[in-house]
C-alpha cells in the first residue's frame, strides 16, 4: 500500500536518491528544500517540493503534513565552516524539529539518517551494537550528528518509533545532478581524480557505498527497521579501501593513466587548508581505529532489512559512466 512519505535533505546525493525510489514504488514524496535549492529535477520525478529550511519548525511542520513517514536526510556536511552553532542548528535542532513534528503528526516511523564516525568498538562489538564513543573527533560535524543520533535513540526508548542508519562514504550518480559534486561530496574528489587534478589524498580507511545503495537501505529500514535499532549502510568489507585506493580504480576502469598516492593525516597547515579540519580530524582518528568487519551477511543490517550493496568496483564504473555522460571528463583532460 502506498504512503505519503516526508524527505528531508532532498535535493543531496541520498536524499535525491531516495526520493526517486520510493516515487518509482508508488509512494506520493513530500520535500523539504531550502528556496535556493535546485529542485527542478526533484519536481520532474512528481516529488511535492516544499520550499523552506530545516531550522524553522513551522517551515517543517508545514512540509510534512499530511505525511505517514519521515527519512530524515538534512545535515550540514564539513567543510570550510567550523562553526559549532550553524552545525547545531542544523543537525541538532533539525533533527529535533523533524522528530517533534513526526511525534505531533502521528507519524508511523522516522528514519534518520547520521554517520558511523562515533561509535567506540575497542570491546569488540560491532558498530551496529557498540556504545557511543567518549572520545569522537572534535570537529563540529562528529559531534553534532553524534547528539542528534542520541536524541534520537532516547526518543525511541521512550516510546517513539525511530530507527537509524549509518551510511558509509557516499558516491554515485544522482536525480540532482547540480547538487552531487559538492565541496564535501566524495564524488567530487572522483571526478578530480579523472581529471588528472589530485595527486594525493588523506589515508584512513573509507567504507565506500554506492547511492543507490543508500537509498535502497534508507528504504528497507522504514519498512522493515525495529525501533531503537541502527543499521550500517556500509559497503563491502573487502571495498574498504583509502580514497587513493578508490581514485585509482576509478581511473584504471575509465582507462586513465593517472595515480593519487595517499598522504598521512596530521596538523600540517598545507593538509588542514587543501583538506579542512573536519576531514583531517576524522581521518586522524580513523586511521587510529583497525577494527576488523565481519562478513556482511553476518550482520544485522543484512539479516534484518535484505541490505546487500554492490562492489566498489562496479559503483565506480557506474559513476564514471555517468559523468562520462555528464562530459564532467573527456580527452581533453588526459
Amino acid at each position: 500500500m502506498s504512503e505519503t512519505i516526508f524527505v528531508t535533505g532532498a535535493t543531496g546525493l541520498a536524499g535525491a536518491n531516495i526520493c526517486k525510489h520510493l516515487v518509482e514504488r508508488g509512494d506520493t514524496v513530500r520535500a523539504l528544500a531550502r528556496p535556493t535549492a535546485d529542485t527542478a529535477p526533484l519536481a520532474a520525478l512528481g516529488v511535492v517540493v516544499m520550499s523552506g529550511d530545516i531550522t524553522d519548525p513551522d517551515d517543517v511542520r508545514r512540509a510534512a503534513t499530511g505525511s505517514d513517514a519521515a527519512i530524515h536526510c538534512a545535515a550540514l556536511l564539513g567543510g570550510a565552516s567550523q562553526h559549532l552553532p550553524d552545525f547545531e542548528a542544523v543537525n541538532v535542532q533539525g533533527t529535533k524539529h523533524v522528530l517533534d513534528v513526526a511525534e505531533g503528526l502521528g507519524m508511523r516511523r522516522v528514519v534518520a539518517v547520521s554517520t558511523g564516525t562515533f561509535f567506540d568498538t575497542a570491546g569488540g562489538l560491532e558498530r551496529e551494537d557498540a556504545p557511543v564513543t567518549k572520545e569522537p573527533s572534535s570537529d563540529p560535524y562528529t559531534i553534532t550528528k553524534m547528539a542528534a543520533f542520541q536524541d534520537a535513540m532516547a526518543r525511541a526508548a521512550a516510546g517513539r518509533d525511530v530507527v537509524s542508519t549509518h551510511p558509509g562514504a557516499i558516491f554515485g550518480p544522482s536525480p540532482v545532478a547540480s547538487n552531487a559534486l559538492g565541496r564535501t561530496s566524495f564524488n567530487r574528489v572522483l571526478l578530480s581524480a579523472l581529471r588528472q587534478r589530485v595527486t594525493r589524498y588523506l589515508t584512513f580507511p573509507v567504507s565506500w557505498v554506492f547511492a543507490d545503495d543508500i537509498a535502497r537501505g534508507c528504504i528497507l529500514a522504514l519498512d522493515r527497521g525495529v525501533s531503537g535499532e541502527r543499521y550500517m549502510l556500509d559497503g563491502r568489507p573487502e571495498d574498504v579501501v583509502s580514497t587513493a585506493e578508490a581514485c585509482n580504480r576509478i581511473c584504471a576502469l575509465a582507462g586513465i593513466d593517472h595515480r593519487v598516492e595517499d598522504v598521512a593525516p596530521s596538523d600540517d597547515r598545507e593538509l588542514l587548508a587543501v583538506f579542512g579540519p573536519t576531514l583531517v580530524a576524522i581521518a586522524a582518528k580513523l586511521a587510529s581505529v583497525r577494527t576488523p568487519r565481519r562478513d556482511l551477511t553476518q550482520s544485522k543490517t543484512y539479516k534484518r532489512l535484505g541490505y546487500d550493496p554492490i562492489s566498489l568496483d562496479e559503483g565506480l564504473r557506474r559513476t564514471a559512466q555517468w559523468l562520462g555522460a555528464m562530459g564532467k571528463f573527456g580527452p581533453s583532460d588526459h
